[in-house]
């Protein structure tokens, strides 16, 4: 029966209602102990150590390994088909090992000598060019050394960042 006092009608059953309702929300799980929530979670720490790992891999320092070849880069970008662009360079030296201090001045010669900024590649008289003020070494994946004209990142090529080998106290 209604109470003419109330002005709800069906009061006591919309409140039993929603008394039923917030139960079964207070009994519900939190959303970190469903199923999905879990998947989600575990989900989310690969995707950030993954991330995290691949970062420190990319930006890890290396000594250059293999002195025998310097990549004098034309750009600091990537070619569209992934390589780096410019010319690898090998010069002899008498004892088979160039100084790799001597990279960035091997790339400002070749910039020098126009070997970057010519259109006809195949011209044996380029005009001479103008060298960059700055170059930034880096390391490739195989240990060689690659200069890009410019201060640059190396984690834009994909390269690490130049780590002199210091000698141990050994």
């Amino acid at each position: 029966m209604r109470d003419h006092n109330d002005p709800t009608p069906h009061h006591e059953a919309i409140q039993d209602l929603l008394i039923e309702e917030m139960r079964r929300d207070l009994a519900r799980p939190k959303w970190w102990r469903t199923i999905w929530g879990r998947i989600s979670i575990v989900s989310g720490v690969l995707i950030l150590s993954s991330t995290a790992v691949a970062a420190l891999v990319l930006l890890e320092s290396r000594p250059v390994s293999d002195t025998l070849v310097v990549h004098c880069l034309e750009s600091p970008s990537r070619a569209p088909d992934g390589s780096l662009p410019g010319a690898a360079v090998s010069i002899a030296a008498p004892d088979g090992v160039v100084p790799i201090e001597d990279a960035e001045a091997i790339c400002a010669q070749m910039w020098s000598s126009g070997a970057f900024g010519e259109e006809d590649v195949l011209n044996p008289t380029p005009l001479p060019g103008e060298a960059p003020e700055e170059f930034t070494l880096c390391v490739t994946e195989d240990g060689e050394a690659a200069v890009a004209p410019g201060r640059i990142e190396c984690s834009v090529l994909h390269l690490h960042p130049y780590q002199p080998n210091v000698p141990t106290g050994r």
